[in-house]
């Protein structure tokens, strides 16, 4: 029988998401660039204006990336605090 410690799981699983992360950074910065501003002053500004569909594409497409990111925090966090369970 193989024994694998929960260490060596988290380390691996540490190691994919610090991948996906470097990914997901890449394109926060490419939307930041392309659009000159922050988040934050693109979301005001496209909820402010009349339709754009174009703006509104990179719009989703941003605040995907932005909950992604989010999400790869997490679940690094859990992992560092051995907040997960192996079934």
């Amino acid at each position: 029988m193989l024994t694998i410690k929960k260490s060596d799981v988290a380390d691996s699983l540490l190691l994919e998401l610090m991948a996906d992360m470097h990914v997901v950074k890449d394109k926060l910065a490419y939307f930041e660039k392309k659009c000159n501003m922050s988040y934050e002053v693109f979301e005001q500004a496209v909820k402010t204006r009349n339709e754009d569909y174009r703006q509104w594409d990179d719009y989703i497409e941003w605040k995907a990336y932005r909950h992604l990111f989010e999400d790869i925090n997490r679940k690094v966090s859990d992992i560092k605090n051995a907040d997960f369970e192996i079934n």
